[in-house]
């Protein structure tokens, strides 16, 4: 099973959560609060973690979880960018992501609610 753990009081993160799910047409993927991970990865992954056949943080998960749901595999040819360069725009986006987003509510998207996994 393809989980996509995410931050579910992020309204950027559940935007992500929703369009993985309009693009999910093999419904291979489901959800859960990354909250569920809390002692298993650590502290500082607080915001998208995806696991499939191994487990994937950061911009490699965004990457995996892309390929997976679209079925378009050169999608991952985006890895041979350095990690440090991706890595460094995610958290750039992660840090920011209540900041950019503080003046909307957050309401997880009912497709979304539907493949939620406890």
């Amino acid at each position: 099973m393809n989980i996509l753990y995410f931050d579910d009081d992020c309204i950027i993160c559940n935007r992500f959560a929703k369009t993985i799910t309009a693009l999910d047409r093999k419904d291979v993927i489901r959800f859960s609060s990354i909250k569920a991970l809390d002692g298993i990865v650590p502290e500082h992954i607080d915001s998208v973690v995806y696991y499939s056949d191994d487990m994937y943080l950061h911009s490699d998960a965004i990457i995996e979880v892309a390929a997976d749901t679209t079925g378009f595999r050169p999608i991952r040819l985006l890895k041979a960018i350095p990690v440090c360069w991706r890595n460094a725009l995610y958290r750039l986006i992660a840090k920011n992501r209540y900041r950019l987003n503080e003046k909307m509510s957050c309401t997880i998207d009912p497709d979304v609610r539907r493949k939620i996994i406890t």
